[in-house]
């Protein structure tokens, strides 16, 4: 057996996400003939290129393109070689995000979008708590729909958006979950976020995460324990904090205070 042919693999598994699934596949030679899918397709070309052909058009993808396909919409992928040919693909359950946001058209992905669309996916495949992820989801999907939510005359963006803000700096050792900010604000989750991320550049779940990983530096340089700090900080363990503090100051905080006592 060629190592083409070992390299053959189609595989589907359940994300944290309920709703989301993944699909990974390389090298497959099935018949790719006309479909559709039932959810909202998402994906980008790990290697190769192909055709998507769609009923009126059709949109050549290579390698690092990705990919918006909308459910129920009818479409063939034509890899240009099937033996070197491999992506990655989401699908969303359209009742997921319901009528907050609409993907009508077929349309490629590139540069910075596609980088968001992989750091997605990979942190998909290895993160534990489904409430960042969902922060991060639904940030993509505002960003990649064509409709955005409509704005009600009752409501003031930046009222709520300080709201959830005053609730995370107050409740900075919770645990703050899109659930949760639901009940405060008595919005849905596109809703939270969109209306946060303008005033504040980030998702709530980021911004909470930022504002844990600021507070655990104050504390490291009072002298308090790692340890005492994942703990009091709601960190999953210290490598957690090891690596949201390096990502965050560039020095783990065992180097920080090193640094402090020279």
């Amino acid at each position: 057996m060629s190592s083409i042919e070992q390299d053959r693999y189609i595989e589907f598994s359940r994300s944290i996400i309920k709703g989301v699934e993944i699909k990974k596949c390389r090298n497959i030679p099935h018949a790719y003939k006309s479909h559709v899918h039932n959810e909202l397709s998402i994906g980008y070309i790990v290697e190769g290129s192909t055709e998507l052909t769609l009923n009126d058009r059709n949109i050549l993808y290579g390698s690092g393109d990705g990919i918006i396909i909308p459910p129920l919409m009818t479409h063939r992928c034509a890899p240009n070689d099937i033996n070197h040919w491999a992506y990655v693909m989401l699908f969303v359950d359209p009742s997921y995000y319901g009528d907050l946001v609409s993907f009508n058209q077929a349309k490629k992905l590139t540069g910075n979008q596609v980088q968001k669309l992989i750091g997605f996916i990979e942190q998909l495949l290895t993160e534990k708590i489904p409430d960042t992820l969902e922060n991060i989801l639904i940030e993509l999907l505002l960003e990649f729909g064509e409709k955005d939510i409509s704005e009600t005359s009752a409501t003031n963006a930046r009222d709520i958006a300080k709201t959830i803000h005053e609730y995370i700096i107050s409740h900075v050792n919770d645990v703050i979950t899109l659930d949760k900010l639901q009940q405060i604000t008595g919005l849905n989750k596109f809703t939270i976020i969109r209306k946060f991320k303008k005033l504040y550049v980030t998702t709530p779940a980021a911004y909470h995460l930022q504002y844990r990983v600021a507070e655990a530096k104050r504390l490291l340089s009072k002298g308090v324990d790692v340890f005492e700090i994942c703990e009091e900080l709601r960190f999953y363990d210290q490598a957690h904090l090891i690596h949201e503090f390096k990502k965050m100051y560039g020095i783990t905080p065992v180097t920080y205070i090193k640094q402090l006592k020279e």
